[in-house]
């Protein structure tokens, strides 16, 4: 076992990433930095596994999901025409996108289609929304809104033999076949991901941290083809008032492009993050 030198550590427990994970085949779910002072970076990181009793997610009471705002129109899409041409008969699509503490959209992503016009169409629709943030606890946070949409032609379609034997297929195999979604770590090159920079979570000035006892969150996010981490979402931490900060320390880090058989692909994982206090870091490392 490896360990990060400052204590941001991965959790290796396969059954809670693919409980996440499941997540993003649900049609409706739940979903930059925030202010505060700059992260501490910190030289190429290990990593350690970790017990998952050690990470209680926020109690569903406590949380009320980012969404659509009431001003937002409802998503009705037209089926695109390729699909037409091709006698495609049905298709899905998931965005992701991520939301300040006011329900700004900062960043758009596309998570998973059956063919790529379909993720094209959703995520052009997802930029034209309006949104709500997430809250926790009554307070509104930084967050991650993912939701999907499945696609229907509005008449019929013209169809040869070949999608015929196409849509019979399909319907055997329990719908279409996707062509992109995220992958687990554990399905990678390497069966890990490889960081290449990091950073810890900085303390909130007034926050009284227990005595003795280490301040961490618990964070999903994806990694995409480049390497960067995208739409990070605080998963579990001691109060709300963490996550902004928390955060922020995951915009920074890095990896190298995840691949499997060689091919770039995206990822979905959830590691943690432990707090420090301000100017507590090594002091080479600090900004």
């Amino acid at each position: 076992m490896k360990e990060f030198p400052c204590g941001l550590r991965r959790l290796r427990r396969a059954a809670l990433v693919a409980a996440a994970f499941a997540g993003h085949r649900v049609f409706a779910q739940d979903a930059p930095a925030a202010a505060g002072e700059p992260p501490t970076l910190l030289p190429k990181m290990t990593v350690v596994g970790q017990l998952l009793k050690d990470y209680p997610m926020f109690p569903k009471k406590d949380v009320k999901p980012p969404g659509f705002s009431d001003s937002s129109p409802p998503l009705d899409l037209f089926y695109p025409g390729q699909a037409y041409n091709e006698g495609v008969t049905e298709g899905d699509a998931t965005v992701g996108v991520m939301l300040d503490e006011k329900g700004r959209p900062t960043d758009f992503l596309l998570l998973r289609y059956t063919r790529k016009y379909f993720g094209d169409a959703l995520l052009a629709q997802a930029r034209q929304q309006d949104y709500a943030p997430r809250r926790v606890q009554g307070v509104a946070v930084p967050g991650r809104f993912n939701f999907g949409y499945r696609f229907v032609p509005t008449f019929v379609l013209p169809m040869n033999s070949f999608n015929a034997i196409q849509q019979r297929t399909e319907a055997i195999e329990g719908g279409p076949r996707v062509q992109y979604e995220p992958h687990l770590e554990r399905e990678l090159d390497g069966g890990a991901l490889e960081s290449t920079a990091g950073a810890v979570a900085l303390l909130p000035d007034g926050y009284a941290a227990p005595k003795g006892k280490a301040v961490k969150a618990f964070v999903s996010f994806y990694v995409d083809e480049t390497g960067r981490v995208r739409l990070p979402n605080v998963e579990s931490a001691a109060a709300p008032v963490l996550v902004p900060n928390a955060l922020k320390a995951v915009a920074h880090w890095h990896f190298k492009p995840p691949t499997v058989q060689g091919r770039p692909v995206l990822v979905f994982t959830l590691w943690t993050v432990t707090f420090v206090p301000a100017g507590s870091g090594p002091p080479e490392l600090r900004p």
